[in-house]
C-alpha cells in the first residue's frame, strides 16, 4: 500500500498550549470517504485521539500534546489501514493531512511525511533547546535567531508591547520595570517577571518547545503588538527519565574586555547553576509527573574602580566627600576602594501533573515558583557610585495553571485553560534611609538609590481561556474568550529620600551649595509620612482587566487554497478611577491656550483623569495558496489589526502621582535661589523626613508645595497596529528550502506622554548639531511642578 502524507501547516497560530491536525480522507479516484475513522496515537503517554471524515472527507483532530512522536492511522472498510510513525507536532500549529485510501491490496509501500513552515516567525524545537548555545539560559537566547527580532524587540517594537506565555499563563512584568538587557549586568529575560534580578522565572530545562509570532492571523492571539512567544514546558510519559546537570565558570573562562582597555575581569567572579529533573508514570497510561529545581549562583566585581584605568573620579574626590558626610552629617557613604560584588541568586521549582482522564478528556496541573535576589551596582568611566547606593532587588513568583482538554463530539472540542499568577517585587538598602546624591551630572552618586527608597510592587492575577472549536463541512469555526483580571499594588516613589544634585563639581558639595532639589512627601492627611508606612501599605491600590471574545472560520476553499477571517473584540476596564485633583480643571483654559498655541490635547476643564473603557475590534484574514498542490510552491499571508497592553507602571502613576496623596518639591532655576545664585548654601537634609522643612527655611518656599499630576487623556486607547504580511516558499530538490517574508506594520495608536505644563516658549542652543529646542517660559500653573498627560499618538 502506498500513503504520502503531505503536512501543510496552515498560517492559523494559536496562543495556546496545544497542537491540532486536519486534512482530508479520498479514494484513489478523488472521490470523498466519509466516515473513515483517524486516529493519533501519542506514543510517549499512550493517549488516543480518534475522529471520523464528516460528509465532505474532512477531519479535524484538535488538543494534542505539541511534540511526539505519534502514531497516526486512517482506516475504512475495504479500504487498506493507512499509518505513519515518529510523526511530530509543532506547538500551535494546525497541518492538513490529505489521505489518498486504495482498494484492498497486499502490496506494501514507502511512508514519506513532509511539513512546511507556515508563519512569520519560528517554531523552536526539543533539538534546537538542546543544542544551540546559550549564555544567561532565558527563552531570548533562543528566540534571538528569529530574523524580525533585536534584542528582545520584534518588528522595531518596544519589549513591552511583547506578550509571554508559558503553558497559557502569562509570564510578562506586567509593570513593565526591566530593562531592555534584562537588569543590571544582564541575564535574565527583559519584560519578564524577575528580570530585575536577573533571573527568568522558569528553568529553561523544562521547555519543550517555544513559537514566536510577528503577524498570526489567528484571532485567539491578542495583546500584543510586538513579539507574541509561547512557550509549553515537559509532561512526563510512561518512561521515567530525568536529568542531572552543572554549569558553571569562573575568571579563567572569561575573556579580556572589548574596549579598548582589554582588562580582565576580577577573581572575584563566578557562575554556577545545577539542577535535576525527573519524570514517570504514577499510573501507566493515565497518570504523569515531572519535576525539576534549579539553582543558580553569580557573582561579579564592578569594573571602572578607582586605581583602575577608566575610573570616573579621583581618590582624593571620594576621600573629601566621604569625610564630609561622616564628619558633619554621621552618615556613612559606604565603600568605594576597590571592586563592588555583584551577586545574582535564584531558586526554582517545578511540577507537573497530568491526566489522560478517558478517551475524551485529560487535565494537566502545573507550578513554578521562582525566588530571585540580585544587588545592583554599576560603575563605568564616566559615573562612580558609592557602595551607598547599592540596592538588593527581590522577587517572588508563583505561577499555576490548569489546563483542561474535552472532546465534546466527533466534530468539536473544548479547551479550557485557568491560570493564577501572584508574583511580589520589592527593593531594600543598605544602611540608613538617606538622601540621593548627584555630584557633576552623575560622575559621583552615592546615598540611597532614588528608586529604591519606596520599591514594593505586588501583583495578582487570573486568567480565564475557554476555547471552543466545531468542524462543520469545509470549515473548521472557533469560538473563545480569553480574559485576564489583575490586581495591582504600585508601591514605587521616585525619591522619596529626596535628590540633591550638585553639578558644579564637588566643590560645591562641600560648600552645601546645591544645584537642585527634588523629593516627594505625602499631603493626604489621612495618610503617613514615615517611610515604613508607605511602603507596607502603598496608597491607592488598583485594578485592570483585559477581556475579549472572538471568532473565527477556516475555510478549506480546496484542497490548494485555505482562507481564514475572523474578528476579535477587546475590552479593557479598571476597578476604580483614580483621583483628579479638581484644581486642575479651573485652569485658564483660554490662557493656556495663548501661552501654548501648539497644544491639541484635551483642555484642562475637560479633562477627566477616567480611563474610559471601550471596545477595540481587531478583524484578521489569512490565506495559505499550495500553487502546484504539491508544496512546492506556497503562498501565504494575511492582514489584520492588533491590539496590544500597555507596562501597568503607567497607569499606576495616574493613581499615585494624582495631586491628592504627594507633594513634590523641585527647586532649581527661575523662582528660586538655588541655581542662580552659586553662595547659596542650603545644608544637606541628611533625614528625608525633614526636606520639606530645610528648602522652605532656605527660602524655596513656593518650590515645597507644588505636585505632580499624571493624568490619563479623555480619549486614551490601547496600543494598536495594522500589520500585514506576505511570503513564499519554494522547495527544491534534496530537501532544499527557501523562504522569503515581507512584514508591513502601520501604527495606528501609539501611547505619547506629554508634559502639558509647560509654556510654549523656547530658546535653542547656539552650538551644536542637533539644535533640540529647549523650553524657558517655565510652568504655566506653579501650582503644579509637572502635569503629564498620557495619550496616544495620532
Amino acid at each position: 500500500m502506498l500513503l504520502l502524507f503531505m503536512f501543510v501547516v496552515s498560517n492559523a497560530f494559536a496562543q495556546e498550549t496545544v497542537s491540532s491536525l486536519g486534512g482530508t480522507v479520498s479514494d484513489e479516484k478523488g472521490g470523498i470517504i466519509s466516515g473513515a475513522t483517524v486516529e493519533l496515537l501519542h506514543v510517549p503517554t499512550g493517549a488516543v485521539s480518534k475522529t471520523q471524515t464528516n460528509k465532505k472527507g474532512i477531519f479535524n483532530v484538535s488538543n494534542l500534546k505539541p511534540g511526539g512522536p505519534y502514531s497516526i492511522t486512517i482506516t475504512f472498510v475495504g479500504f487498506n489501514q493507512k499509518k505513519a510513525e515518529d510523526v511530530n507536532l509543532a506547538l500551535g500549529t494546525n497541518p492538513d493531512l490529505d489521505v489518498i485510501l486504495k482498494l484492498n491490496t497486499t502490496s506494501l509501500e514507502a511512508v514519506v511525511v513532509t511539513t512546511s513552515r507556515r508563519i512569520t516567525g519560528l517554531n523552536i524545537g526539543k533539538a534546537q533547546l538542546n543544542t544551540m548555545p546559550t549564555i544567561g539560559r532565558s527563552l531570548s537566547d533562543y528566540t534571538r535567531i528569529t530574523p524580525q527580532s533585536n534584542n528582545n524587540s520584534y518588528a522595531g517594537s518596544n519589549f513591552r508591547y511583547n506578550n509571554l506565555t508559558v503553558d497559557g499563563a502569562i509570564n510578562n512584568d506586567a509593570f513593565g520595570f526591566s530593562n531592555s538587557a534584562g537588569g543590571t549586568s544582564g541575564g535574565g529575560q527583559s519584560g519578564t517577571a524577575g528580570a530585575g534580578t536577573r533571573t527568568t522565572p522558569y528553568s529553561i530545562d523544562v521547555i519543550q518547545e517555544v513559537q514566536v509570532q510577528l503577524a498570526p492571523y489567528d484571532v485567539k492571539i491578542g495583546n500584543f503588538t510586538g513579539g507574541s512567544v509561547n512557550a509549553v514546558t515537559k509532561s512526563g510519559s510512561n518512561d521515567f527519565h530525568g536529568s542531572v546537570y552543572g554549569y558553571g565558570r569562573t575568571q579563567a573562562l572569561v575573556g579580556k574586555s572589548v574596549d579598548g582597555l582589554k582588562s580582565k575581569i576580577g577573581s572575584d567572579f563566578h557562575e554556577y547553576q545545577y539542577g535535576a529533573t525527573i519524570g514517570g508514570p504514577i499510573i501507566k497510561n493515565k497518570v504523569f509527573f515531572i519535576a525539576n529545581y534549579e539553582h543558580t549562583d553569580k557573582q561579579e566585581p564592578s569594573t571602572n574602580n578607582i586605581g583602575e584605568p577608566g575610573a570616573a573620579a579621583t581618590l582624593s574626590e571620594l576621600q573629601a566627600i566621604a569625610n564630609q558626610l561622616k564628619n558633619k552629617y554621621g552618615y556613612d557613604a559606604g565603600s568605594y576602594l576597590g571592586a563592588y560584588k555583584i551577586f545574582t541568586k535564584s531558586d526554582k521549582v517545578f511540577a507537573r501533573l497530568d491526566f489522560n482522564l478517558n478517551t475524551k478528556n485529560s487535565l494537566m496541573l502545573r507550578a513554578i515558583y521562582t525566588n530571585g535576589i540580585g544587588n545592583n551596582l554599576e560603575r563605568s568611566s564616566n559615573n562612580f557610585q558609592f557602595g551607598s547606593t547599592d540596592f538588593t532587588q527581590h522577587t517572588n513568583n508563583l505561577n499555576l495553571v490548569a489546563e483542561l482538554k474535552t472532546k465534546l463530539s466527533a466534530n468539536s472540542s473544548n479547551q479550557l485553560n485557568v491560570s493564577f499568577i501572584k508574583v511580589h517585587e520589592y527593593r531594600d538598602f543598605p544602611g540608613t534611609l538617606a538622601p540621593y546624591i548627584d555630584i557633576d551630572n552623575g560622575r559621583i552618586t552615592l546615598g540611597t538609590w532614588r528608586e529604591a527608597s519606596i520599591y514594593n510592587l505586588k501583583q495578582q492575577t487570573i486568567e480565564v481561556s475557554d476555547n471552543v472549536t466545531v468542524t462543520k463541512g469545509t470549515s473548521k469555526f472557533t469560538f473563545g474568550t480569553h480574559n485576564e483580571f489583575y490586581n495591582l499594588t504600585y508601591g514605587f516613589i521616585n525619591s522619596y529620600n529626596g535628590r540633591w544634585e550638585y553639578n558644579r563639581g564637588v566643590n560645591s558639595f562641600l560648600a552645601d551649595n546645591p544645584s537642585r532639589i527634588r523629593g516627594a512627601f505625602i499631603t493626604d492627611p489621612k495618610l503617613s509620612n514615615d517611610r515604613n508606612s508607605i511602603y507596607n501599605n502603598p496608597p491607592n491600590p488598583f485594578s485592570v482587566a483585559l477581556t475579549s471574545v472572538y471568532a473565527q472560520d477556516e475555510i478549506s476553499i480546496n484542497k490548494k487554497f485555505k482562507l481564514s477571517p475572523g474578528i476579535r473584540l477587546d475590552y479593557s476596564f479598571v476597578g476604580s478611577q483614580p483621583y483628579l485633583d479638581s484644581a486642575l480643571n479651573t485652569t485658564n483654559a483660554a490662557g493656556y491656550i495663548s501661552a501654548n498655541p501648539t497644544y491639541t490635547n484635551t483642555p484642562f476643564k475637560d479633562l477627566t483623569g477616567k480611563l474610559t473603557s471601550r471596545v477595540a475590534i481587531s478583524p484578521r484574514l489569512g490565506f495559505n495558496y499550495d500553487i502546484k498542490g504539491d508544496q512546492s510552491i506556497i503562498i501565504r499571508g494575511g492582514t489584520g489589526i492588533f491590539t496590544g497592553r500597555v507596562p501597568f507602571a503607567w497607569y499606576g502613576y495616574a493613581y499615585t502621582l494624582n495631586g491628592g496623596t504627594y507633594g513634590n518639591i523641585d527647586w532649581n532655576g527661575p523662582g528660586g535661589p538655588v541655581g542662580n545664585t552659586p553662595g547659596q548654601v542650603v545644608p544637606l537634609s541628611i533625614n528625608p523626613q525633614g526636606l520639606k522643612d530645610t528648602v522652605t527655611k532656605y527660602g524655596g518656599t513656593s518650590r515645597s508645595s507644588t505636585r505632580e499630576i499624571d493624568v490619563f487623556d479623555n480619549n486614551f486607547k490601547l496600543p494598536t497596529v495594522w500589520r500585514s504580511s506576505i511570503a513564499v516558499d519554494f522547495k527544491f530538490g534534496k530537501g532544499y528550502k527557501f523562504s522569503a517574508d515581507a512584514l508591513f506594520t502601520k501604527t495606528v495608536y501609539d501611547v505619547k506622554y506629554s508634559q502639558i505644563n509647560l509654556k510654549d516658549s523656547v530658546a535653542y542652543y547656539s552650538t551644536g548639531p542637533t539644535q533640540i529646542p529647549v523650553y524657558v517660559g517655565g510652568k504655566y500653573n506653579t501650582a503644579y511642578s509637572n502635569v503629564y498627560l498620557l495619550t496616544n499618538t495620532k
